[in-house]
């Protein structure tokens, strides 16, 4: 049975709780917004100074975001118009962006596309300090910030695919898998070396996570990017390798990526992961489907989906809260989040209005 309700529940016990499948008060609470989101409210009547951490009661609190470039911190300007700036970044990669809105960049070019092309990246990746890549000072700031409000602190940060997309785009690793497995086995095993030696520097500086929060879009609306059984091969060593750092020390798991990631649901449970997020509605993930049928061994995380809340109609916003996270809710084992970051066409009402149906229909009697 789980343990009765309590009046009062610190928010690392609520997030707790819910990866261990058992009720608190209230589900907890995390949330992302686009870069422009927030500054429009203000123009819509967000008081001045106001801390949405605070006013919505967010449980959760990253820290480390690395820099896993091959040059860490290189940006240059190769092109610019009114509307959009082409930047080489670390990587070397060529990434055309929005100049005044946020939004996925256009993958113009990639440096590397086969062995060769590889090497001097390679070694840049392996010679390049760990230190370079890290900001300790403001990841101790938000650890102990965490500490003060009793709240739960994510290691927040990629893993491989994410990694090597940014470093081969989606078109080079397809290829690779098929035209050259060993080599593509090479890159993800070296980049999750990276993420491995990054973590331990955390550690080794007196930061302890408790958790991690990963992040690696590895598919898109119809399915993962590559096979099951590429993922099998090429993917999965390096996130085994990741989890399992987590796991030695006793520390949940949650694995971001937005897409339909059914087919690889099977493997991404045989990992261990403890939690996915962020159940992309468009995507054709439900949680009401997925929450009968693997429940019962991983949290969901998410799923409201933001093409209703950017309707900005509140009944719809209530039916939509309403409709997914009573179930979901229901024995524990659900975080409330938005399906994917809260673009700027939400409204800083309809926001209000969301969190307070989440209020509403994601408290425990």
């Amino acid at each position: 049975m789980p343990p009765p309700i309590r009046e009062t529940i610190t928010s690392h016990e609520r997030v707790r709780l819910a990866l261990a499948h058992q009720e608190a008060d209230r589900v907890p609470r995390a949330e992302s917004f686009w870069p422009e989101t927030v500054p429009g409210w203000h123009g819509q009547g967000m008081p001045a100074g106001v801390n949405l951490h605070d006013r919505f009661g967010y449980d959760m609190r990253g820290g480390g975001w690395p820099d896993y470039k091959a040059r860490p911190g290189f940006l240059e300007t190769v092109e610019e118009t009114d509307e959009w700036i082409t930047r080489l970044d670390g990587n070397r990669a060529t990434m055309r962006y929005w100049k005044h809105r946020s939004g996925t960049p256009e993958h113009v070019a990639f440096a590397v596309a086969t062995a060769d092309d590889w090497l001097p990246f390679r070694t840049l990746l392996q010679e390049t300090p760990v230190a370079q890549r890290t900001n300790l000072a403001s990841t101790v700031q938000a650890m102990y910030l965490a500490r003060s409000r009793q709240e739960f602190f994510w290691f927040t940060g990629m893993e491989a695919f994410e990694i090597v997309k940014e470093l081969l785009g989606h078109e080079n690793i397809c290829l690779a898998a098929f035209d050259d497995p060993a080599w593509l086995r090479e890159v993800f095993d070296t980049e999750t070396d990276m993420v491995i030696r990054i973590l331990d520097h955390y550690e080794a500086n007196g930061i302890e996570f408790d958790g991690g929060w990963i992040y690696g879009d590895i598919a898109f609306n119809h399915g993962p990017f590559i096979s099951p059984a590429h993922y099998r091969d090429i993917v999965k060593p390096g996130h085994a390798r990741i989890v399992n750092w987590f796991k030695d020390r006793g520390k949940p798991v949650i694995y971001h990526t937005d897409g339909d990631f059914r087919p690889l649901i099977p493997d991404f449970l045989d990992l261990g992961i403890d939690c996915f997020q962020p159940l992309e509605a468009k995507a054709n993930m439900d949680v009401r489907e997925l929450k009968p049928e693997i429940g019962d061994r991983v949290t969901f995380m998410g799923n409201i989906d933001i093409m209703v809340l950017i309707t900005n109609d509140p009944e719809q916003i209530e039916a939509e809260v309403a409709a997914k996270i009573p179930m979901a809710r229901k024995g524990g084992g659900y975080i409330y989040h938005s399906d994917h970051s809260i673009p700027p066409g939400v409204t800083w009402e309809s926001y209000q209005h969301l969190m307070r149906m989440v209020d509403r229909y994601g408290r425990f009697d």
